[in-house]
């Protein structure tokens, strides 16, 4: 049975007292450096001793995917601070924002509090929601280990593993799966050497263990950058087509997908039958359901604390995950799309969005189309088309003769009523789903 640790500073205890190496990363010159498991810990403990906090101090940690943004992870919460770990793009006046509500949160808090204890801090991390805007989610050092330790009950690592950290830490995903996890249980940390290298980093730094997005592996199968001595893709944030699975699965490389949320210290289900990918077992302690309508719920000991400043999506103990799923008769999870991808018409059918996005982005070749409701009806929407007003009307008509075409097929009430066309591209999130709330708010003004 593999070690589940309570907390960041028993973790670092662990560290101390093991062989191998922790970390490596390379400089400008790329030359490779490696850190020890002791030399690690120690850099982490001396930090520590630095760190100046007070019970109200929130701290806002960008990602750079250094040594010492790491570092700074884990002392400032072994020293008590609760920390914002924020991608380096984020503007400063949004975290601000949210470091300014996060201690009014904290102090509030506190004041409640009865004990006078002081133990290890938040880390805080922003999401895209289950429903609507971005929210500050609260999660702690325990919940992240015993994520971690779920991981590795289901997909195990340990030494002579080198994992090939390239996604955002400020994503759980890639904080849990691409770094705490190989941390936690012997592995080597690669960092990656930034954007302009995220295509060939797999092939310098010869990784065992890949976490990874689908738009990502899909782009690094396509230039041909996986290295050989790959042994395992870990996909997960986004849905991965079997075509990608397949590709991978040629090349000799196992394929596990996971799904979690931010909500849930990243992953609470994960591939274990490898010629079946897409079917999910869930984690230990990862306690699911589907309600009546087909949306996953789930109760875990990995669950956050809460929002900072919104009410969560919670009955009882369990979190609605905005996600539809079903189970198959072995108790698999199988996942089908975001609930708030399915626009409910007039005559209570429904319009499952992706399923209409993926049937015209094969019909017509573009690649940026959404569907969304305008004034009760489905709409298709267009972006990154043009600005010159005749190409548009020209793309609007061939737009619409495809989805006329694509609407015999469909009830009444199901068919695509109109065709918008955006200059510009449609917003997405990081991972590439795009944001039906802000497109709607976008196509209503």
């Amino acid at each position: 049975m593999y070690k589940k640790f309570s907390s960041f500073e028993e973790l670092v205890n662990d560290m101390s007292i093991r062989d191998g190496v922790a970390i490596r990363y390379a400089g400008e010159d790329d030359i490779v450096r490696d850190i020890s498991y002791s030399e690690f810990a120690e850099m982490i403990r001396e930090e520590a001793l630095h760190v100046k906090s007070d019970r109200s101090a929130v701290e806002v940690i960008r990602d750079e995917q250094d040594p010492a943004t790491l570092v700074n992870i884990f002392s400032h919460v072994m020293a008590g601070c609760d920390i914002i770990v924020a991608d380096p793009m984020v503007p400063e006046e949004i975290t601000a924002r949210a470091s300014e509500a996060a201690e009014a949160a904290k102090a509030a808090r506190e004041a409640m509090s009865d004990s006078g204890e002081k133990g290890e801090g938040e880390l805080l991390f922003f999401t895209s929601g289950t429903t609507s805007r971005s929210k500050i989610v609260r999660l702690t050092s325990q919940s992240f280990c015993t994520s971690a330790w779920s991981g590795q009950s289901m997909l195990a690592c340990g030494e002579g593993d080198v994992i090939l950290s390239i996604l955002p830490l400020s994503h759980v995903f890639g904080f849990v799966c691409s770094m705490l996890w190989g941390l936690a249980y012997g592995a080597t940390i690669a960092l990656g050497r930034g954007v302009r290298h995220l295509l060939d980093d797999a092939l310098f730094f010869s990784p065992t263990i890949l976490p990874a997005v689908p738009t990502l592996i899909n782009a690094m199968l396509k230039f041909d950058t996986l290295n050989p001595g790959l042994k395992v893709a870990l996909i997960g944030a986004a849905p991965c087509t079997p075509e990608v699975t397949a590709a991978l699965r040629a090349k000799g490389i196992k394929v596990y997908l996971g799904y979690g949320l931010t909500e849930t210290s990243s992953g609470i289900a994960i591939t274990q039958d490898l010629d079946e990918p897409e079917a999910l077992y869930p984690c230990p302690g990862a306690d699911f359901r589907i309600e009546e309508d087909g949306e996953v719920t789930i109760a875990t000991p990995c669950m956050m604390q809460g929002y900072i400043g919104a009410e969560p999506m919670f009955e009882g103990d369990r979190f609605f995950t905005g996600d539809l799923g079903w189970f198959d008769d072995k108790g698999r999870l199988h996942l089908k799309g975001r609930k708030k991808d399915v626009l409910l018409m007039a005559d209570g059918t429904k319009i499952f969005c992706p399923e209409y996005e993926e049937d015209l982005v094969h019909l017509t070749g573009l690649a940026d189309l959404g569907v969304t409701m305008k004034d009760g009806h489905a709409v298709l929407v267009a972006g990154s088309l043009s600005e010159d007003p005749a190409t548009e009307a020209d793309m609007r008509a061939k737009l619409l003769k495809t989805v006329g075409e694509y609407n015999r097929s469909l009830q009444r009430s199901q068919q695509i009523y109109d065709v918008i066309i955006r200059a510009d591209s449609l917003p997405r999130t990081a991972t590439g789903k795009i944001k039906r709330y802000e497109l709607q708010e976008q196509i209503s003004k």
